[in-house]
């Protein structure tokens, strides 16, 4: 499946149905395409080689799935894989799940072609509702580039928000109710957390590369506009690190409370066992099976010995109180 969209700066934008006029269009010089693919057919994916003539790696990594964003210079194109939110699978409440979606970016002086899964990314579909708007500004390859990856960093910020929302309320419920499922519900947020470090470690180094002017691609005037989704990204990665930290903490607060609980439970058992030790010891002695005991023959001996045995516990149980062990 594809979407081929054309731009020029007096007939405007129109779409096209048929890839067989790509190479019509990049022989108008004025003409500016946009072509996103998803989960295109060998027939469509042979565009990328025989119109384009990318690179043969870089369709290689484009149509299977890299794993980790990154970024490749050629003579007179860009590569670029970068991540966005999967909105589809997203669930912060019953579980906590935290997808991300590959997108696969060709950036040329006229021309921009994506490559993403079925399940479509957001800032994609944005885009492409935009792109029809007539009040917008004639399109450039630059701008495309700019707008999409500035939909894809702006989808991340209230889902990082929502997920260390979601750590705080995980963290308040294990202190006040640590259990089991409560832990295993951490343990997968920290899985995903440290997953979504991991990419945008290496998306801001992308990010950064665009905004400091490496790319011969962007000019000199339109850096400024990725300098500012750099700055934003950066955000993104600092409130990242900032969730590894909050998921290590919640970590830390159950087997805190938990082995307080331990703590709490084994210090009863003690008291019990250091009441219980005395009379037993007491019981022991009267349950001696000698002839001459002194309290065999008294009428008061099995009082006495019950006597005792409260008394020695109650004894204890205070002394315990005034220790503060109680």
């Amino acid at each position: 499946m594809f979407t081929l969209h054309a731009f020029h700066p007096t007939r405007g934008h129109w779409n096209e149905t048929d890839l067989a006029t790509i190479p019509g269009l990049l022989a108008e010089p004025d003409v500016t395409i946009w072509l996103d693919l998803q989960d295109p057919t060998d027939e469509e994916a042979r565009v990328l080689s025989e119109v384009f003539h990318f690179h043969p790696l870089a369709i290689e990594d484009m149509l299977h799935d890299y794993g980790h964003p990154k970024l490749d210079v050629y003579d007179d194109y860009v590569f670029l894989i970068v991540h966005g939110i999967d909105f589809h699978s997203l669930d912060l409440i019953d579980n906590f799940v935290v997808n991300t979606l590959e997108l696969d970016i060709f950036a040329g002086p006229r021309y921009v072609v994506t490559h993403h899964a079925e399940n479509t990314l957001r800032s994609v579909s944005e885009l492409h509702r935009d792109v029809c708007d007539p009040c917008h500004r004639p399109w450039i390859s630059v701008r495309v580039l700019h707008r999409l990856l500035d939909r894809l960093v702006d989808n991340y910020l209230p889902v990082m928000d929502k997920i260390g929302a979601r750590l705080d309320a995980l963290e308040d419920l294990i202190i006040h109710r640590p259990e089991p499922e409560h832990l295993e519900l951490v343990l997968d947020a920290k899985k995903v957390i440290n997953r979504l470090r991991r990419i945008t470690g290496h998306q801001r180094l992308i990010l950064e590369s665009l905004a400091r002017g490496h790319i011969d691609l962007i000019p000199r005037d339109s850096i400024a506009f990725f300098r500012d989704i750099y700055d934003h990204f950066v955000r993104v990665a600092d409130i990242s690190e900032a969730n590894r930290e909050g998921v290590q903490a919640a970590v830390e607060a159950y087997l805190s409370v938990s082995a307080n609980k331990t703590n709490e439970i084994m210090k009863v058992l003690t008291q019990i066992s250091t009441v219980m030790l005395p009379l037993t010891f007491i019981a022991g002695i009267y349950g001696m099976n000698f002839d001459i005991m002194p309290e065999l023959k008294w009428s008061f001996g099995y009082p006495f010995a019950l006597g005792l045995m409260a008394i020695t516990a109650a004894g204890l149980i205070f002394w315990f109180r005034r220790r503060h062990w109680l």
